[in-house]
């Protein structure tokens, strides 16, 4: 028994080194997410999903307000975790679940909740965070979910993984993210999806789905907006003196030439 409990703790870290490994992009400032902990993807649909910001100078303002259904044909007793890089600080994060405040501290950022079959719940999150993206608040990041992975005494120690980051340059980032996913690695299914992105002037958009994006300015600024079901994720906004530069790191980073 001992044994295999040792095989499937080194499995498990195994899975969790694969995915950060992985994504290289996986720290960079984003929307906030929700993170489903409990229950197949395939009994999940999100039915609406609305995602803006605004991003200024050195921070962002965002929000999310996402649907989620049991498509299923049995009750799903689940859990989500709320996922907010880089906040200003706790009292700049809102969550509301069916429309009631339900307040926010980061040592206890979950949701449980029960769906019938047909049933959803709505969930919104407003946050003000940074997009300053550095090595320093990489590794506050991923300290803050080391020792809360600790805390549930399951934790295993990050700090090799701040290796990943040693080759990326830093500056204004601001990604999309998946907004909504199993575990924060599997994809669920969406029906209907906005995503609109407000940015400086001096901004521009890195994606392989750029056909997904409409752009339209406004008075020192650019809006993109994106309808699209698939493919946002992985949008990335940042100045376009940098862009170049940017794409080349990623390049490296994804390669396998590359050695982590």
């Amino acid at each position: 028994m001992k044994k295999t409990n040792t095989w499937l703790l080194i499995l498990f870290l195994l899975v969790i080194a694969c995915s950060l490994s992985a994504s290289p992009r996986n720290m960079l400032p984003r929307f906030p997410e929700l993170i489903i902990e409990k229950g197949l993807s395939e009994n999940f649909q999100v039915t609406s999903c609305d995602a803006r910001v605004k991003v200024y100078g050195s921070d962002a303002e965002s929000s999310l307000k996402v649907a989620i259904k049991n498509q299923g044909k049995n009750a799903v007793d689940s859990s989500v975790k709320f996922r907010i890089l880089y906040p200003t600080s706790e009292n700049q994060v809102k969550v509301s679940v069916n429309g009631k405040n339900i307040g926010y501290r980061r040592d206890k950022a979950r949701h449980a909740f029960t769906l019938q079959p047909d049933e959803s719940i709505i969930f919104e999150l407003n946050a003000k965070v940074s997009v300053n993206y550095s090595i320093d608040s990489v590794r506050k990041a991923l300290r803050e979910q080391e020792k809360e992975e600790t805390d549930k005494k399951r934790g295993f120690l990050l700090d090799d993984f701040t290796r990943l980051f040693e080759r990326e340059k830093y500056g204004r980032r601001f990604m999309v993210g998946p907004l909504v996913s199993k575990w924060g690695v599997f994809p669920v299914d969406f029906a209907a999806v906005t995503v609109e992105v407000e940015v400086p002037e001096e901004f521009a958009l890195v994606t392989e789905g750029a056909s997904a994006w409409q752009e339209t300015r406004n008075r020192g600024g650019r809006i993109f907006k994106s309808t699209a079901v698939e493919g946002f994720a992985s949008a990335v906004f940042l100045p376009e003196s940098e862009k170049e530069e940017f794409i080349q790191t990623q390049k490296i980073l994804s390669s396998d030439k590359f050695m982590h």
